[in-house]
């Protein structure tokens, strides 16, 4: 054999070989890529509470997924991590589902939610704090999914309005469990309202959330009219009764 043919010859297993290394590396190349994308998606924090009173512009961002700034909205979750930049004057009224921790922040001010609690950041400003009573946050924690209902919940970072609601449902009728459970729902609300102050909403909030479960929409519209009372600029209680208003139409409908 000629050496340029022997050459030939093993030069083949080599390209062979040099193929079959770059298609190994390309795969873990790509699953490498693929895993810090599941990470990203995986790095979103749990919501802790939800924003029950906003005034000004207020904004907020997240390291974990969103390092831009963002207007904050009334009615939005809150999620472990999300810092709030209050400006001179704003307000920013907080309740965490675990803790049942209710703060009152006031401009200026800059604070970082945590699991159960904020903390505030640079200057040593303190929210006013409430404990609420137990089970009041429970309420309020059932208002994202009554938003997404309405197609009024929260997308990644911010307040959007979707396009499609779900269909209204025959009235259902309640075991006596569950208007036992509404009863203690409206004592509840009115000894939070007693020491509630005007504008705050938490109480009514409250109410909604367990309505909502049983599809009171005629209860709630009531509440929601009270609600807009107390806070005349916000626009989502606004776009939540008219979607309240339609789903008591339909069901009416089907009596």
């Amino acid at each position: 054999m000629s050496p340029r043919r022997e050459r030939r010859t093993l030069m083949k297993p080599l390209a062979c070989l040099m193929k079959s290394v770059c298609a190994i590396i390309a795969l873990v190349l790509s699953l490498s890529w693929s895993g810090d994308a599941s990470a990203q998606v995986q790095a979103i924090p749990a919501d802790v509470g939800l924003v029950t009173q906003l005034s000004g512009d207020v904004a907020y961002w997240n390291e974990a997924y969103q390092k831009t700034p963002e207007k904050a909205v009334a009615l939005m979750k809150i999620r472990k991590g999300d810092h709030f930049d209050l400006p001179e004057g704003s307000k920013l009224q907080v309740v965490y589902f675990s803790s049942n921790r209710q703060e009152s922040w006031t401009g200026p001010a800059r604070l970082v939610i945590g699991q159960g609690e904020s903390e505030s950041e640079g200057k040593h400003v303190q929210p006013e704090v409430v404990i609420l009573p137990p089970g009041a946050s429970q309420g309020v924690q059932r208002i994202p999914a009554l938003l997404r209902r309405a197609g009024l919940s929260r997308t990644g970072g911010l307040q959007v309005r979707g396009v499609a609601t779900p269909q209204a449902q025959a009235p259902i009728e309640l075991s006596s469990q569950e208007q036992a459970e509404i009863q203690v729902a409206r004592k509840n609300y009115q000894d939070l309202r007693r020491q509630a102050k005007p504008d705050d909403l938490t109480p009514e909030l409250y109410l909604l959330g367990v309505l909502a479960d049983y599809e009171q929409f005629e209860e709630m519209e009531k509440v929601l009219k009270d609600a807009q009372a107390r806070q005349p600029g916000n626009e989502v209680l606004v776009d939540l009764e008219k979607w309240v208003a339609s789903q008591k139409a339909k069901a009416g409908q089907r009596r």
